[in-house]
């Protein structure tokens, strides 16, 4: 597979989530999603992206994610999600191929209809999250994996 470039929409759009979840940092930069919209998942503080004509999704492109970066992040994201090849355009206008990860089709009735923002994530869901992320994981801070 060999290194990656992934367009991030939600929550791996803040650098502290991303090395949380990877345990490495990564260089990213603005950048937008055309031809997908970004929904709130129903009941939670996660977003999901679909497939949608004439929308657009803002978001950060990180590059240079090798092999064993990227098996974190489908374990991350887990078996509702999809990672799809997409065109991303960043700043300047350029277009680069890139991975996302996309709500599968069977699961897209979790989309709550209401749009997904990173901001009031930061405001209102990250301490949630931090809480979730080492509480779901308090078995390997107990190990001292971490």
């Amino acid at each position: 597979m060999g290194v990656q470039s992934l367009f991030c929409y939600g929550t791996l759009q803040s650098p502290m989530v991303m090395k949380a979840v990877v345990g490495a940092a990564f260089s990213g930069k603005e950048a937008v999603l055309h031809g997908f919209a970004r929904y709130r998942i129903k009941k939670t503080e996660y977003p999901a992206i679909t497939a949608e004509e004439g929308s657009s999704v803002n978001g950060k492109m990180y590059w240079d994610l090798d092999e064993d970066a990227i098996a974190k992040l489908d374990a991350f994201e887990g078996d509702k999600y999809e990672r799809v090849p997409v065109k991303v355009t960043v700043a300047g206008g350029e277009v680069i191929d890139a991975y996302a990860y996309a709500i599968k089709p069977e699961y897209r009735k979790l989309l709550s209809g209401d749009p997904w923002d990173f901001d009031r994530f930061l405001q209102n869901g990250l301490e949630r999250w931090i809480n979730w992320f080492v509480e779901d994981r308090r078995d390997l801070f107990d190990r001292g994996d971490l």
